[in-house]
């Protein structure tokens, strides 16, 4: 039975000696963008919006779980008493409807606001 030829490893790269061992470890120095106080205000003011848009989802989210849970009794309810689908449906397509209006909203106000404000800094003026 043949067999196979044993496998080297590849060569490793020699160490460069040549360089600087105190670049290596250099501190970072932070973009000056970082410091302008119109970066600081779009940086704050996209935040803001978007945890606000967050807490929104989160309440209305956890909200019906929560009623879910602890009162079914309620989304149980006969929508119209001769049929059979409850409260709980529409809801829940609320719910759908709900979060592509968050989508809207921060896609309206990215598009009008914080476009804007992206220009204003890429050109050098103040917003």
């Amino acid at each position: 039975m043949p067999q196979a030829a044993p496998q080297t490893a590849p060569p490793v790269a020699p160490y460069n000696t040549h360089e600087d061992p105190e670049a290596i470890d250099a501190p970072l120095t932070p973009h000056p963008m970082l410091g302008r106080a119109d970066f600081e205000r779009l940086h704050r003011t996209r935040r803001r919006f978007s945890w606000s848009l967050t807490a929104a989802m989160l309440l209305v989210y956890f909200g019906f779980i929560l009623t879910l849970a602890f009162r079914p009794d309620l989304l149980a309810m006969r929508l119209v008493p001769d049929q059979p689908m409850s409260i709980g449906i529409p809801v829940g397509f609320g719910m759908f409807a709900f979060t592509f209006a968050l989508v809207a909203i921060y896609v309206y106000r990215t598009n009008t606001v914080y476009d804007r404000m992206i220009a204003d800094i890429r050109d050098g003026e103040p917003s």
